[in-house]
């Protein structure tokens, strides 16, 4: 008998705002991603192994990483 297992990675857009890039300077839409890691038996996401988060701007696509406080805070 043999088990299928392994872990997948989903990202889901949360919001997106109007601010300037740390990166590229320009003012563009800036989206805060989720990234969520599971765990999979048999392509069935059974538990969520890691969560980050990532503020990505539209214009040039530079990332960074945000925590749970800051995005509340983002959100307002």
């Amino acid at each position: 008998m043999f088990f299928l297992f392994g872990l997948t990675s989903r990202e889901r857009v949360l919001f997106s705002r109007s601010a300037s890039c740390h990166f590229c300077g320009r003012f563009a839409p800036q989206q805060v991603i989720q990234r969520a890691t599971k765990f999979t038996v048999f392509f069935i996401p059974l538990l969520t192994v890691r969560k980050s988060r990532l503020l990505v701007c539209t214009n040039c696509g530079g990332a960074s990483p945000l925590s749970a406080q800051q995005q509340r805070a983002m959100a307002v």
